[in-house]
């Protein structure tokens, strides 16, 4: 019964708003904001509550040989584009001892999911961490919902009152105009909101982490071995380049260096004479 009046209210202003606004400028549309706002309030609490919007993360941790980290990733994320998934983020890294590491962020409906649990499980890659997680999202999207509600409704009221053939000054005309791109600024904003969230909500975020671990040979790591042959060279170069440096500071000492032994030697010489016999 509340409602019925205050709807019959909203329409009586609505029928008075060139005159309302004549005299008072943009009150009126403050008014009818308040009136609309309480007016959607009331009908989101009488609302039947719908379904609970989770948003879902599935995390796991993969290990699997080093060689095959990049190789498996791409396979992961081909497969990801042909289950109509999304690729969110990805990241590949090479450390100087050869272990490549990887993560990948996709984010796939729930059929989808299934399948490709079932693919990154596949040999080589071996599954030892999988953690889920669910945040309730219901009570974002019921605030936004409602708040679309009202905004919607304001706004036609407010393209109502200004297509009104009543007599209007400039400033009441600018002052509706005002607030209806403030509304609808409000509206797009709502929308980009709620499309998230749906996104979000009907879908399963997935986190991928390559850890990447040498090839074992005989249950050996046979990686040091490897990397000091492959670095041979580096270091014969490496070593080469440490003598020219050395030689290039020693050069300009070279000179000093030949008459101080001159003279050390010479004075030798001399000392010697004096303590033979005559």
């Amino acid at each position: 019964m509340t409602n019925c009046v205050r709807y019959v209210c909203l329409l009586a202003l609505i029928g008075t708003s060139a005159v309302t606004l004549m005299g008072c400028g943009s009150t009126a549309t403050d008014f009818l904001a308040g009136e609309l706002a309480a007016v959607g309030a009331d009908q989101a609490a009488q609302r039947a509550p719908g379904e609970r919007r989770l948003a879902v993360t599935h995390a796991f941790t993969l290990r699997l040989p080093s060689s095959d980290v990049e190789t498996i990733q791409q396979k992961h994320l081909a497969e990801c584009a042909r289950l109509g998934g999304t690729v969110l983020n990805t990241r590949l890294d090479r450390s100087n001892q050869g272990r490549i590491n990887a993560r990948s962020s996709v984010r796939l409906t729930p059929d989808a999911y299934v399948a490709f649990a079932k693919i990154i499980a596949t040999p080589p890659a071996r599954i030892v961490v999988h953690s889920e997680s669910a945040e309730d999202k219901t009570a974002p999207m019921l605030d936004i919902d409602k708040r679309l509600e009202v905004k919607s409704t304001l706004r036609d009221r407010l393209t109502a009152m200004l297509h009104d053939p009543g007599t209007k000054s400039v400033a009441d005309l600018a002052a509706i105009e005002k607030e209806l791109a403030q509304v609808q600024g409000d509206i797009e904003a709502a929308t980009a909101q709620r499309d998230y969230l749906r996104t979000i909500t009907e879908t399963v975020h997935v986190d991928v982490n390559y850890n990447g671990v040498p090839t074992l040979v005989g249950g050996m790591d046979l990686s040091p071995i490897r990397y000091a042959v492959t670095g041979a060279g580096q270091t014969v170069v490496a070593s080469f380049a440490a003598l020219i440096s050395f030689l290039a500071a020693a050069v300009p000492w070279l000179p000093l260096i030949a008459v101080v032994f001159w003279g050390v030697r010479s004075g030798l010489r001399r000392l010697k004479a004096r303590r033979s016999p005559a």
